[in-house]
């Protein structure tokens, strides 16, 4: 009977000194805050990524009369303005200065603010109602106005990328008549301007490629212009930000073992057969859908583009597709 008990004692002892060892450990570890986590996600970006991503449209306690300015860029702009305001016929293409704060109440009777902005050209006032108390404005971080271009943020884009050179990422070029025309992928250009672009894409990037040679192959004569539209400042769509339409390093150096011929199909979005994933991946994007069949030789693979186009693959290579 004591033989069970100092057993049972020496066993309690053993895992207590497991347990203590165990916890020593756990508590030994370094915590993970938020803020690392920040830091480290950050430290993950690429530099595209990080190019832009500080320049921010200015807050609503840092406008300053008569000077911070859009663009109207859609006629839809008139529908969004306060009740009882004078609508001219058009103002689209029209220049807007800030004017001042009013203190007002939207439709149900809570405070509102009123942004008042003057045309300009010829002085018309019209004013803009948002849900945000006159006594609070001050505090918010980030005020758009609706159908409209922030000429201050497209001015700082445009002193941060003027001149830069840079490897365009994606064909979906325009011509200086906004039409939309087949372009290049991964050729070096000169960023000639930044303008103001559209609701959507306040940036409109002006370009010319480098090489004559391919100036050519894009039929961009001497007197031609060339430009992609692109988000920035977290204003617009995300889906033309930075990173996604130009890159800092030329692409073709990542891949030195890709033939001239390939990488020529390559730079105009053309695929042929024989060509691998990644020559595919580089020519037109990441497909929209992945579909794998087993055949008698292995496995198929099947890519579908949001266009209809579809390539398909044995053994990596690819043998059939649709352009």
């Amino acid at each position: 009977m004591r033989r069970n008990s100092i057993t049972k004692a020496a066993t309690v002892a053993v895992l207590a000194m497991a347990a203590a060892s165990c916890f020593t450990g756990v508590e030994s570890t370094p915590r993970i805050g938020d803020a690392e986590v920040r830091r480290r996600q950050a430290a993950e970006q690429t530099a595209e990524q990080r190019f832009l991503a500080d320049v921010r449209p200015e807050a609503p306690s840092q406008w300053r009369r008569g000077h911070t300015a859009w663009l109207v860029s859609d006629p839809r702009f008139a529908r969004v303005l306060a009740p009882m305001t004078a609508v001219p016929d058009s103002l689209a293409g029209r220049t807007m200065l800030f004017g001042g704060f009013a203190a007002a109440a939207s439709l149900t009777g809570s405070d509102a603010t009123d942004v008042t902005l003057v045309d300009a050209s010829d002085g018309t006032v019209v004013r803009y109602r948002v849900a945000v108390p006159s006594s609070a404005i001050d505090t918010v971080s980030q005020l758009e106005v609706p159908f409209a271009i922030d000429l201050g943020l497209v001015a700082r884009v445009d002193s941060m990328m003027r001149g830069r050179l840079l490897y365009v990422c994606t064909p979906d070029w325009f011509d200086g008549r906004g039409h939309d025309v087949s372009g290049l992928r991964h050729i070096e250009v000169t960023v000639d301007s930044v303008v103001p672009g559209s609701y959507l894409y306040p940036a409109a990037v002006y370009f010319t490629p480098t090489d004559s040679r391919q100036a050519a192959r894009a039929s961009i004569a001497p007197d031609d212009t060339r430009f992609l539209y692109m988000s920035v400042g977290g204003v617009g769509a995300s889906t033309r930000s930075f990173d996604r339409l130009f890159a800092f390093d030329n692409p073709r150096r990542r891949f030195p073992n890709i033939e001239d011929d390939v990488w020529a199909l390559i730079t105009a979005s053309r695929v042929r057969e024989g060509m691998t994933r990644d020559e595919c991946r580089l020519a037109l994007g990441s497909p929209t859908a992945i579909n794998r069949y087993p055949t008698r030789g292995g496995m198929r693979e099947v890519w579908n583009y949001s266009d209809g186009v579809y390539l398909a693959f044995d053994d990596g290579y690819l043998t059939s597709f649709r352009q």
